[in-house]
């Protein structure tokens, strides 16, 4: 145990590194753009993402080896550039005179962002067991390795790190967590994994309940109560920030839909219908904060487009009734209609290819309805509470509308309709349409439903409060002098408790899972011996070693971790010939001359042979590099239990 808490507390160093390094940059252009308080700290970390993502692209097209200089040299200059705009360009708002900030404000900031903070945090680093163990699932083959990538190749473009597993193809893949990820490893000076973690707690822990919080205070206001009730909700349901965790591990999205929540703000406060002496200055906002989102994953600035109709329909609605003139009215419609037309090629252009759009619905239509009414998405088990506070939020919102409501409702109602659509509709050409874009993958519209349901449940909560409140003073229990920081301490607790059941932890197993279940690295595609072998392969391996073995036993796992390259980085890729040639012949046909050129083509000089069976189902294809005990064309160099380690000695490879 005292060794564990060691590795942890050495691990602190990284931690501190990542959170610097989602919130300098941004916090820099943020005030250069005016940004203060609440705004300030949300818009931070998306910010900085985009700060990153677009570094990564011009220093791509520019053939600058990856490191942070282009991102601090792009951040003086969106700096310079922000200066600029609000000296010649930006309108400044009128001054106000603004009295202190009170202690019950300054309490609630302080209970919002660290009470989830401490629960998802505290979640995510039981699950991981060590700040070092990887998640052992098939996408993160890829996202491991592309991190790797990154740091070899000095490119983290999402235009160049697709030709990891497609050589020559560099069309767009979103690298945005890949970008960030291998200047954490730079900057630490740490591996591959322990970077990977470091971004996934900080993102899920701090990044997403200040997004979550920035949105719930834009819909509802500035008190306290929203303020912690948003902060510890988002740490209320399995579908966001834990599901893309452990499914998948669907990283990219992850990042991209924790920062969602500030895009849809900003888009509700650069729509909103009223006098808004800098809307501009937002426009500019949404703008900034659009390629960090997009490049992280399109699907989570699709995610923030769908989510932001409801806030575009109440303008369109508001500027109907409030100029009932012809002129306006017939623009009104016009807009509407290419704002329609437009959505509808987005749909159109930004949906995968069909082949990778094939996950079929995961129930029935009322069963994917009964989810949603009970917030058990994706067949967790009900959070009840938070369904109870969600029903609230809409009977307050049909009862006592308001713009923030309204908004909010029509949130709701569409995150609650792309779920259903993806997981319970018969009509596949519905499906293809509307969830068409997120791969018809349920998962990934459930970690979507979670955004927009939260800020109904935090209404809800914040109408209890309330009415708990008013009842206490009619009935003479004394709560009204409870109040302040005993008050919302007592609220954040008493909500958190309530709201960290049976749905929270199935999450808190599921994590755990993928890390390796009971607190050992024997995981879902790594046994022991398997792990162990991969962490000694610099060992017993020269740097510029390339390691051939069947994927589907974990063995592609060994470039992330190791630093040496593999023959095979993720499980589906674009073979070559010569790499086919070794993954179906090394075994029987090592001596003939083709496949010495395969082995000479690829650099090939090692072979990983594990015992474990593959963890999927797949097609074969690596029967050459497989069962390799008894050939004579390897030598064996190490072994764990299950698992060897070959040299190559065939074609007069041995050294």
């Amino acid at each position: 145990m005292m060794e564990l808490l060691g590795d942890w507390f050495a691990f602190l160093p990284t931690l501190l590194l990542t959170v610097t390094l989602l919130g300098l940059p941004g916090l820099a252009l943020g005030l250069a753009l005016r940004l203060r308080g609440w705004w300030l700290a949300a818009a931070a970390a998306p910010l900085s993402v985009s700060l990153i993502t677009v570094a990564s692209i011009v220093g791509g097209w520019l053939s600058v080896p990856w490191t942070v200089l282009p991102v601090l040299g792009l951040t003086l200059v969106a700096v310079v550039a922000a200066v600029a705009w609000q000296r010649w360009v930006g309108v400044r708002a009128p001054r106000t005179r603004r009295g202190p900030v009170g202690p019950s404000r300054r309490w609630a900031a302080a209970i919002g962002v660290t009470l989830p903070g401490l629960v998802i945090g505290f979640i995510l680093a039981r699950g991981m067991g060590e700040p070092t163990r990887i998640a052992q699932r098939y996408d993160n083959f890829f996202h491991l390795n592309a991190i790797q990538y990154v740091l070899d190749t000095g490119n983290a473009s999402p235009f160049w790190v697709g030709s990891m597993t497609a050589p020559g193809n560099l069309l767009f893949y979103p690298s945005g967590w890949h970008a960030v990820g291998s200047l954490i490893a730079q900057l630490a000076g740490t591996g591959v994994p322990a970077a990977s973690n470091a971004l996934v707690l900080v993102v899920a822990a701090l990044v997403w309940p200040l997004s979550l919080i920035v949105l719930a205070r834009t819909l509802f206001g500035a008190s306290a109560v929203i303020t912690v009730v948003a902060g510890v909700l988002s740490a209320a349901t399995p579908a966001f920030p834990y599901l893309p965790l452990h499914y998948g591990t669907l990283y990219p999205l992850f990042l991209g839909l924790a920062l969602v929540p500030v895009g849809i703000a900003a888009m509700i406060r650069a729509s909103r219908p009223h006098r808004c002496p800098r809307r501009h200055d937002l426009v500019l906002l949404l703008v900034l904060l659009v390629p960090g989102i997009s490049v992280a994953h399109p699907g989570a600035l699709l995610g923030m487009l769908a989510l932001s109709v409801p806030a575009v329909v109440m303008l369109g609605w508001w500027l109907w009734r409030a100029f009932p003139a012809r002129r306006t009215r017939i623009s009104v419609v016009a807009g509407a209609a290419f704002l329609l037309a437009l959505g509808v090629l987005t749909l159109r252009f930004l949906r995968p290819p069909a082949t990778e759009i094939y996950w079929p619905v995961s129930g029935s239509l009322a069963n994917a309805i009964g989810e949603v009414v009970s917030a058990a998405v994706f067949n967790y088990p009900v959070a009840a509470m938070l369904a109870v506070l969600g029903l609230i939020g809409v009977v307050a919102a049909i009862r006592h509308p308001s713009y923030g409501r309204s908004v909010a409702l029509g949130m709701g109602i569409v995150g609650a309709a792309l779920y259903i659509v993806v997981a319970g509709s018969p009509v596949e050409i519905l499906r293809t349409w509307l969830s068409g874009p997120w791969y018809n993958n349920p998962p990934r519209l459930a970690s979507i439903w979670a955004i927009a349901a939260l800020p109904l449940a935090a209404s809800g909560a914040t109408v209890l409060a309330r009415w708990i409140r008013r009842r206490s003073k009619t009935m003479r229990f004394g709560m009204s002098r409870f109040q302040g920081a005993p008050a919302l301490g007592a609220l954040g607790v008493v909500l958190l408790l309530l709201t960290q059941g049976a749905a929270v932890r199935q999450a808190a197993a599921d994590i755990e899972y993928v890390y390796g279940p009971n607190g050992e690295v024997d995981g879902p595609i790594l046994s022991v011996g398997e792990y162990d072998l991969l962490l000694e392969l610099d060992e017993h391996t020269p740097k510029d070693a390339v390691i051939a073995g069947d994927p589907w036993t974990g063995t592609s796992f060994a470039y992330a971790l190791s630093g040496r390259r593999v023959l095979m980085p993720h499980l589906l890729m674009d073979e070559t010939s010569a790499a086919e040639r070794i993954n179906t012949g090394f075994a029987t046909d090592a001596d003939d001359p083709s496949l010495c050129e395969a082995l000479e083509e690829t650099g090939v000089t090692y072979i990983l042979d594990f015992a474990g069976g593959p963890f999927m189902d797949n097609q074969g294809g690596f029967e050459g590099v497989e069962k390799l005990s008894r050939s004579p064309y390897v030598r064996l160099v190490a072994e764990e239990a299950g698992a060897r380690l070959y040299e190559v000695i065939a074609c007069g490879l041995v050294r």
